[in-house]
């Protein structure tokens, strides 16, 4: 704990870090609204049930530490924090938010100090919580933490705490960034994000590690799907010499439950609006599973193509 403290103020070289350069260190805050947070994620301390605040209220916080760091933390560091907490912007009231202000790249992840804050009237307690890294706006890490150890935030405060994300977290392994910042994921939303590639083994044994990597990275750049749906992404399509259309599809399963349709029935349009293809096509072979994604590739017969010069550097797929 604390291991954040000596890169700021520059233990070791005996030089305490000047305001200005402590300002820099604080990056942008994520904050979302407590009620989209689930009662696995965060809670009231107390039987009160906090009211459905205004979203034009904004309020300032107060530094509270946690027991352990205000008697280990020498008055110096904690004017530290009190002056990083003082420059953080108000909250809207109603909401929590997370604000970066340390990251440090070590042997096995990172470590990142942030402030955990506290727009409420009542005391908050996190306990189980899903965040990410993001680097220059593009997610680096994610993970859900448990923060029950960092204990009940009072009212109207900012908690100083470090979370450590393992290698294992990373979505890939450059740490080459500009700026930061740590996000919040509420479980509450109406939203889930499938992240996990699920390659058919026939499939995999096809294709280069460049393919993969790049299927890799589409699962990751993908935005949220709504919770228990499927949605379905074309990422590639192309032209047999033979006059046959081949398109590839990103099955992504935000279900409970494995995804195993029965018959679909896929259009492909181009740019202006005409259809190039459609059928519908036997889909029993196409098992994706819960919070998955799954590529799958349709091969329309070239009797099928209605529009075989289309131009499909932009082309629309439907799949009903």
């Amino acid at each position: 704990m604390f291991s954040f403290l000596k890169n700021w103020l520059n233990k070791d070289q005996g030089n305490a870090r000047s305001e200005e350069d402590l300002k820099r260190d604080i990056q942008e805050e994520a904050s979302v609204d407590f009620a989209e947070l689930s009662a696995h994620e965060a809670e009231i301390e107390g039987k009160e049930e906090p009211k459905r605040e205004s979203r034009f209220q904004k309020i300032r916080t107060e530094l509270s530490l946690h027991p352990a760091w205000e008697q280990q933390l020498d008055n110096e560091k904690k004017y530290t924090l009190r002056f990083l907490q003082a420059q953080l912007p108000e909250m809207v009231k109603g909401t929590v938010s997370v604000t970066g202000f340390s990251l440090i790249p070590q042997e096995g992840g990172v470590t990142v100090a942030l402030f955990f804050r506290n727009g409420l009237d009542h005391p908050v307690r996190f306990k189980n919580v899903r965040l990410a890294i993001y680097l220059d706006d593009k997610p680096f890490a994610r993970q859900r933490v448990d923060l029950s150890d960092m204990g009940p935030i009072p009212p109207r405060c900012s908690r100083p705490w470090e979370v450590f994300f393992p290698e294992d977290t990373y979505l890939h392994d450059a740490i080459s960034f500009t700026r930061w910042k740590v996000m919040m994921k509420a479980g509450a939303r109406t939203h889930v994000w499938p992240r996990h590639l699920d390659l058919d083994p026939e499939m995999e044994a096809r294709m280069t590690e460049r393919q993969k990597d790049r299927l890799e990275a589409l699962s990751h750049s993908l935005p949220p799907i709504k919770a228990n749906s499927v949605e379905i992404t074309g990422f590639d399509i192309g032209r047999t010499e033979d006059g046959r259309l081949v398109a590839a599809l990103l099955f992504r399963n935000g279900l409970t439950e494995d995804y195993r349709p029965d018959k679909l029935t896929i259009t492909i349009s181009d740019k202006d609006g005409d259809v190039v293809a459609s059928g519908t096509v036997d889909a029993r072979s196409i098992r994706v599973r819960p919070g998955t994604n799954r590529p799958w590739l349709i091969v329309f017969p070239a009797n099928m193509v209605k529009k075989p010069n289309a131009n499909l550097k932009r082309w629309v797929l439907q799949v009903t």
